[in-house]
């Protein structure tokens, strides 16, 4: 059970320029589908077209429902990021070797934003942005969480440590 919240943040793909961009190709691609099935009588290319629409529809689909969810109290941190990561996981003393906030270069450690694992910088959930919170556990995976409010994450993992009898 959750105590006292002390840090909560909830972030979301809608409203960024990843949400733009990707509503702009949206709009081709419906467009070029409407436009072709009006025009052409080219199975091969409606399908094609047709198909494009359909994945675009998905991506805008992943995107809208794509959500960070993190908070922090007195003694777990607590994380989802559905529907990928969509139960809620939570972080205690014992399974953390290190936890901090730091800036990060999402597209070099990561390849950018979103649900990202690598093999050599370990798992990141991100939506914007190049902060985050770097939690390393005691069997040495790497996990970082992004944040848009890095002073005040600081703070709370400054408390979380000091509840959990962690150095600085």
């Amino acid at each position: 059970m959750k105590g006292k919240i002390i840090f909560k943040e909830e972030q979301s793909f809608v409203g960024t320029w990843m949400w733009y961009l990707v509503i702009g190709i949206a709009f081709f691609s419906v467009g070029g589908t409407i436009v072709g099935l009006y025009f052409t009588q080219d199975k091969e290319g409606i399908i094609g077209l047709i198909i494009a629409a359909l994945v675009t529809g998905a991506v805008i689909a992943l995107l809208f429902t794509s959500k960070l969810y993190i908070s922090i109290d007195q003694n777990n941190l607590y994380y989802r990021y559905p529907p990928f990561v969509s139960t809620e996981k939570i972080i205690s003393k014992d399974d953390v070797k290190e936890i901090y906030v730091r800036k990060y270069k999402p597209i070099r450690e990561y390849g950018g934003w979103g649900y990202r694992l690598r093999l050599r910088s370990g798992r990141a959930l991100n939506v914007s942005g190049n902060m985050g919170l770097q939690l390393v556990t005691k069997n040495n995976k790497r996990i970082l969480l992004g944040t848009q409010k890095p002073e005040a994450l600081k703070h709370a993992v400054r408390r979380l440590k000091e509840n959990w009898g962690l150095d600085g």
